[in-house]
C-alpha cells in the first residue's frame, strides 16, 4: 500500500507516519505540507490512500479533497485533523474515514482496515470487468500479447499512439507531456499511469519525472555531477539523474 500524509505540521506528519508503520508494512509513505506538493506527488505515482488535514496553512484540505475526487485514479481519502466540525462535509467528498488528533493507534488501524477492504472490493470489480469469455486458444494467445499502442485521452478525444512513435513522457509544472513523432500531447494522468501501460524494454525511467524511449536517443553527453544529458531525435534534451545512472548504463551497455 502506498500513501501520502498531507499536513502542514512536521511533527504531526512524523507521528502519523510512525503509527502507520507500526500497524502494517507500507510500500511507500510520502509527505506533503500543502496542496501543490500533494498534486505534484499524485502526478508522479499512484497512491492508495491520502491522510489529509483540514487546515493547510492558508489552504483548505477540503478543497484539495474535491480536486482529488475528480481524478480518474483517485486514492481513498482519510481526513486526519484536529477539527471535528467538518465530518459531514468530509463524507460528502467521499472520504472513507475521519480521524481526530491526537492520533490513537487503534483508531488509525480501523481506518487502514476500511481502506484495505475498499481496495479489495475495487480490485474484485476490476477483475470481473476483465473476465471476458474467450472463444478459442487463438484469442487467448492474442489477448496475452503486450499492447503495441498507447491510448491518450485529451479533451474528450482518445488518440491511439504506436509505442514506437513515443519519444518521451515527462512531468513538468503539474502537466504530463507525451512527446511523439506526431506531436506533443498534454494530460493530467500521472507518469506511473503510462509507465504501467508501456512495460517494455524500449522504455526506461531516467528521472523521477521522465520516461524515455531508448530507440529515440540521438546522443549521450557527460553532464554535471557525473550524470548524462540525452538529446532525443526530436532535439529535446533530458538529464539522467544520479539515482538512475546505474540502471541507465546497464540498459545501454555503457561501462
Amino acid at each position: 500500500m502506498k500513501s501520502i500524509i498531507v499536513d502542514d505540521e512536521p511533527l504531526a506528519r512524523n507521528e502519523l507516519s510512525y503509527l502507520l508503520n507500526q500497524i502494517r508494512h507500507f510500500e511507500k509513505i510520502d509527505e506533503a505540507e500543502n496542496v501543490s506538493e500533494t498534486l505534484e506527488l499524485l502526478l508522479y505515482d499512484d497512491y492508495d490512500v491520502i491522510f489529509l488535514d483540514i487546515n493547510l496553512m492558508d489552504e483548505s484540505g477540503l478543497d484539495l479533497a474535491n480536486k482529488i475526487k475528480k481524478m480518474k485514479h483517485a486514492p481513498f481519502i482519510v481526513f486526519a485533523t484536529a477539527h471535528d466540525t467538518f465530518a459531514v462535509k468530509a463524507f460528502e467528498l467521499d472520504a472513507i474515514d475521519y480521524i481526530l488528533k491526537p492520533f490513537e493507534q487503534q483508531r488509525i488501524a480501523q481506518a487502514i482496515h476500511k481502506v484495505e477492504l475498499a481496495i479489495g472490493q475495487t480490485s474484485e470489480q476490476q477483475n470481473n470487468l476483465d473476465l471476458t469469455p474467450s472463444t478459442s486458444n487463438e484469442n487467448s494467445q492474442e489477448d496475452a500479447k503486450p499492447s503495441k499502442v498507447l491510448p491518450i485521452e485529451v479533451d474528450e478525444r482518445i488518440h491511439i499512439i504506436n509505442l514506437n512513435d513515443i519519444i518521451a513522457i515527462s512531468v513538468n509544472n503539474g502537466i504530463t507531456t507525451i512527446n511523439t513523432t506526431l506531436g506533443d500531447f498534454e494530460t493530467s494522468e500521472p507518469l506511473s499511469h503510462y509507465e504501467k501501460k508501456i512495460v517494455t524494454q524500449k522504455f526506461m525511467r531516467i528521472h523521477r519525472s521522465t520516461l524515455i524511449n531508448k530507440a529515440h536517443i540521438q546522443t549521450i553527453e557527460h553532464w554535471f555531477n557525473y550524470t548524462y544529458q540525452l538529446t532525443m531525435t526530436n532535439q529535446l534534451k533530458f538529464q539522467v539523474s544520479r539515482s538512475y545512472m546505474k540502471a541507465f548504463k546497464q540498459m545501454m551497455g555503457l561501462s
